[in-house]
């Protein structure tokens, strides 16, 4: 009986996180996260949701939690032996990765200062690591604040990446092609010493 109701509990769970996901797609991210809607798509009372994650805050970091995992997992799926400039223009082009984003964006906003800017952080660093001992990164640069650049820049680019193409009159896949192109020069620069 315990197992039944762990997977129920645990089958709840999923279908509350994805319609909140489902929700934030649609209605954009600032316009909330109505929690009658989301107990009324996944077919349960809203005091469940209280229940099961104590607040909408939770609500949405359990989503963000889930989303992001799913994100790791794609962009980390055979890219064994990619270097480290494919690797990171991989990870730029993804488009899986906006919402990871957005949502961080919006829970920072909000007033969370638990939110994690760097998921997998230390798991980041020790790739750069690797990437000096395999030559694609001149061991003399700062990996923790290159680390953080390319968070920030990713992070950043998703979340504007519409608004810019449109600010610069082109569309999103063009100015996606622009702006890898730089970015892939700015990455293949870090195989060199930094400049003094």
């Amino acid at each position: 009986m315990a197992t039944k109701t762990k997977r129920n509990r645990a089958e709840t769970e999923r279908r509350l996180i994805d319609v909140a996901l489902d929700l934030i797609r649609r209605n954009g991210v600032l316009a909330g996260l109505n929690l009658r809607e989301v107990a009324d798509g996944a077919g349960v009372n809203r005091g469940n949701i209280y229940h099961y994650f104590g607040s909408r805050r939770e609500l949405l970091r359990a989503a963000i939690t889930r989303r992001f995992e799913a994100v790791v997992e794609s962009l980390t799926a055979d890219r064994r032996g990619v270097s480290f400039v494919e690797r990171r223009l991989l990870a730029f082009r993804s488009a899986d990765t906006i919402y990871d984003s957005q949502m961080r964006a919006l829970l920072v906003i909000d007033g969370d200062d638990t939110v994690d800017p760097m998921p997998r952080y230390e798991a980041a660093l020790s790739r750069l690591r690797q990437d000096v001992i395999d030559g694609d990164i001149d061991r003399a640069h700062d990996l923790e604040a290159l680390q953080v650049a390319l968070s920030s820049l990713l992070r950043g680019y998703r979340i504007f990446r519409e608004p810019y193409a449109k600010r610069i009159d082109t569309d999103v896949d063009d100015l996606d092609d622009r702006v890898a192109a730089i970015v892939r020069t700015w990455l293949e620069a870090m195989a060199e010493p930094p400049a003094t």
